[in-house]
């Protein structure tokens, strides 16, 4: 009597997320499978393989499990492989394909209990099918997706810092969070800490993380006792992270869906309107905020008054600060192989006791003395005297928003600490920003030189008087920087190679005034 030998049979299952909002689970895979190998008294189970949780377009080999059945299959453990459908092997368009000759050339058939035994022309259209399955499947819910995100519904993923998010999918929405965070500070009560911070004390991201680690302030992860998917944070406030959170539009009140995508090309970027938790005016001074300090950073040992003004004239590049107490401006190609030539810049360094003296000494005197110096350069100037004056009063205003900030942070602070009830913070703000929006459109009006004559020479007469006092008084290094910043446009460093292997270095400066003396240095340095 001759006996059948039993097959040794390996079973695979997987589920990934979009499998389970179709409701095939792995349990559901689990139970069909044990019931088929109980119907039939030749086969044997060796093996279990189970992938849960993983999508059926990472590639077989890569796969936790999928990976173990392929090694054993080459060791010749098991003569079939079952599944519940042929798609779990993969929803690809070629790798189901590559597993499948991978599993015939080691000698294993592949067999699904609700399809049966397939030939490969079958199963080559089964593969297809399933892909084609897939991407209608992602497009169903990518449309789902559109409709909510355009309704400024809640789609999924990280709530940010400050929402919280109520009522239950599909129809779940962001609203600001009261949730205590870390004393009588809510969540909301710390993002508007942030821009506070920002925009009116003009701190740096970093300073803002240290103020809170050094206070103590869990992070959202941190008081939730979660990570950020599935990996575990360090629970501390990152200079990174403080940066990604102000510069995210949902706290002006804008939700955008689809900014942050991986897929190939992009996609389309939706807009919605949340509750706000700072104002757009607030918003846009942070990023303002942001930008000058990665121009000027506020961290550094030194202030580098020329700092983002100084241009390569060989390689175009920027040129940075560098050194201590004898500070120098290097050309950032010069360490590095960057920017638009082949190899290392060889730009000269500049000495910033050599230059920056020779800068802030044109503007001194050009603030000191901009009627006289104008006057006498009348014939050179041809007109630009009005120009000048034009400058002189952009100042003013700029102290007018600058005071017009203090006030608005004054505000804020009250309202942080409850004394100003939200209604009353409403009014007062809407009227600063009004003040604001006139200061502005003034500020606009200059910059096009359209402006009254007779109101421009009085407040030139009167900001010129305080200039005068403020300059001769001294001003801080960080007002120097600033100074150099509003009032030069930028300088150029042009670089000569001698016979001698020496560098010789053209500096041109270019003001945002007249400039106030035809002066040469005697190094081939001068104002344009």
């Amino acid at each position: 009597m001759v006996t059948q030998a039993v097959r040794r049979i390996a079973t695979y299952e997987r589920v990934s997320s979009e499998d389970q909002r179709e409701r095939e689970t792995i349990r559901t895979q689990t139970d069909e499978l044990a019931r088929q190998l109980q119907t039939d008294p030749g086969v044997e189970l060796v093996a279990r393989y189970v992938d849960d949780g993983v999508s059926g377009t990472i590639p077989f080999s890569q796969r936790s499990a999928g990976s173990r059945l392929l090694g054993d299959a080459a060791l010749g453990r098991f003569d079939e492989v079952w599944v519940y459908k042929i798609d779990r092997l993969g929803r690809d368009d070629v790798d189901p394909l590559v597993v499948w000759h991978q599993l015939q050339a080691l000698g294993v058939t592949v067999y699904s209990i609700t399809e049966g035994r397939i030939d490969p022309f079958m199963y080559a259209i089964r593969v297809a099918v399933a892909a084609q399955e897939r991407r209608t499947f992602l497009d169903r819910s990518s449309a789902g997706m559109n409709r909510a995100a355009r309704e400024g519904r809640y789609t999924g993923g990280i709530v940010p810092l400050g929402y919280a998010a109520v009522g239950k999918r599909p129809d779940a929405r962001l609203i600001p969070s009261d949730k205590l965070m870390w004393g009588d500070l809510s969540e909301s009560g710390v993002v508007r800490r942030i821009y506070h911070h920002l925009v009116f004390d003009r701190w740096s991201c970093r300073r803002i993380a240290h103020e809170f680690n050094s206070l103590g302030m869990p992070t959202a992860y941190q008081k939730d006792g979660r990570g950020v998917r599935g990996e575990r944070t360090q629970g501390k406030w990152r200079p990174g992270r403080i940066r990604n959170l102000v510069t995210n539009p949902i706290y002006r009140g804008e939700l955008q869906y689809g900014r942050r995508t991986s897929l190939p090309g992009g996609r389309e970027v939706i807009s919605a309107p949340v509750p706000r938790l700072v104002s757009d005016e607030v918003w846009y001074a942070a990023q303002e905020t942001l930008a000058l300090h990665r121009i000027m950073p506020k961290n550094a040992k030194r202030v580098y008054p020329l700092r983002s003004l100084i241009r390569c004239g060989s390689c175009g590049l920027r040129y940075s600060g560098t050194g201590g107490a004898k500070a120098w401006y290097r050309c950032n190609g010069q360490m590095v192989e960057r920017g638009p030539i082949e190899g290392k810049c060889t730009s000269k360094s500049i000495k910033g006791a050599f230059l920056e003296p020779l800068v802030y000494n044109d503007i001194l005197g050009w603030l000191r003395r901009p009627g006289e110096l104008l006057k006498e350069l009348q014939p050179e100037v041809d007109g630009r005297e009005e120009a000048a004056v034009a400058v002189a009063e952009s100042v003013t205003l700029r102290s007018a928003l600058a005071e017009l900030d203090a006030q608005r942070d004054r505000a804020l602070d009250a309202y942080i600490r409850g004394r100003l009830p939200k209604e009353k913070l409403d009014e007062v703000l809407d009227r600063i920003a009004a003040d604001n929006a006139e200061v502005a459109r003034r500020l606009e009006t200059l910059r096009s030189q359209e402006k009254d004559d007779d109101l421009g020479q009085q407040i030139g007469e009167d900001l010129l008087e305080s200039l005068q006092r403020r300059t001769y008084d001294g001003l801080s290094d960080e007002e120097q920087q600033e100074v150099v910043r509003l009032l030069v446009g930028r300088i150029v460093v042009h670089t000569e190679i001698l016979d001698d292997g020496k560098k010789r270095a053209t500096i041109v400066i270019d003001y945002r005034f007249p400039t106030v003396a035809p002066t040469c240095t005697g190094m081939d340095s001068w104002p344009t």
